[in-house]
């Protein structure tokens, strides 16, 4: 368990400390500057600089240059919190949710969350709407996580402007305003959030929210695809099928939804077994088109078991044995909708 001790204040360590200080303000300065070494981390944090404590804690979780220690992880970011230290702080907060099975050390948790999202730490803001969003060791309240989704987007975080946007656009826990949520998914588009961008080509290929422009919408598909969102490539792949992109056609399409399907879309998976089914911009496979149906199933999608009975019969004992091998091998989980912009702060 982790506990707040009393502050400790420690002599003999103040220059160490301002030389440290220095050192980050330089690392600022110069974009290209490499990181504090652990030396100089391991020195600062010694002599109480808390931002040394809370990098050298990061890197033991982490096990960036160090041995995995969460055990040190945990007492470095206890004493950057003792200091004020607002990362700390929620850090802690985070990972006794995170980990946490007492109800003291879930109570501390919540505490520790609370303590940095007052105070302003965007990444604490936005994780007190998660809690209030799923219901964390409570009733779930979603005008509550609108409310700390919405501080956490004003104070300046990606995932919290597009999490606000989203939930303006369906209503959830606010009044839906489809201008108001455009312009929280710009800033967070802006700002590189692959979500926020996904959602604004959505926008714009349904006309939901937004005037219909597929041209703007592809703009929108293709950012967050570069950005490996499994949602986009598909919804492209999906455009190339439908004709609404000029070149590329069925071909370009299958390219487009393998790579959504590779990253455990059931819609994406469907999709590409169909094509290996009846040889849509690809040479047909019952092989293929067993495993890729097979996968679509399992993960839930509701028209897949119709065509993968269709394919099942064609296929050979030792066609059967090899599928069923690839699809142990392709299986991965199925993405959810912003599961990547949670993560713990």
């Amino acid at each position: 368990m982790i506990r707040a001790g009393r502050r400790d204040y420690s002599g003999g360590g103040i220059m160490a400390g301002m030389r440290l200080a220095l050192a980050f303000l330089l690392a600022a300065a110069a974009p290209a500057a490499e990181p504090p070494s652990l030396e100089a981390l391991l020195a600062g944090a010694a002599g109480g600089d808390s931002e040394a404590q809370y990098q050298l804690a990061q890197r033991y979780a982490q096990g960036a240059g160090v041995k995995t220690d969460q055990t040190a992880a945990n007492d470095w970011f206890v004493k950057a919190a003792q200091q004020g230290h607002l990362g700390a702080t929620a850090k802690l907060g985070c990972r006794l949710l995170e980990w946490g099975t007492k109800p003291e050390e879930r109570a501390l948790g919540h505490s520790f969350l609370e303590r940095a999202a007052d105070a302003g730490h965007p990444a604490a803001q936005f994780q007190r709407g998660v809690v209030y969003d799923e219901g964390v060791d409570r009733r779930a309240d979603p005008k509550a996580a609108f409310r700390w989704y919405e501080r956490s987007a004003r104070s300046g975080l990606a995932r919290g402007q597009a999490l606000t946007g989203f939930c303006l656009w369906k209503g959830l826990g606010v009044k839906k305003d489809g201008a108001k949520a455009r312009r929280w998914l710009k800033a967070g588009a802006d700002a590189g959030q692959a979500h926020a961008q996904f959602l604004l080509g959505v926008m714009a290929e349904e006309g939901d929210g937004a005037p219909r422009d597929l041209a703007r919408a592809l703009e929108w598909y293709r950012l967050a695809a570069s950005q490996d969102l499994p949602m986009a490539q598909f919804r492209i792949g999906r455009m190339y099928g439908r004709g609404q992109i000029r070149g590329g056609g069925l071909p370009e399409s299958f390219v487009w939804l393998r790579k959504a399907a590779e990253q455990g879309y059931p819609d994406a998976q469907y999709a590409v077994g169909l094509a290996f089914q009846h040889g849509r911009g690809v040479p047909a496979s019952a092989v293929e088109a067993y495993v890729w149906l097979f996968l679509a199933e399992e993960a839930g999608h509701a028209d897949a078991a119709e065509p993968l009975s269709q394919v099942a019969p064609r296929l050979t004992p030792d066609e059967l044995e090899a599928a069923r091998g690839l699809v142990s091998g392709r299986r991965r989980p199925a993405p959810v909708m912003f599961k990547d912009a949670r993560d713990p702060c």
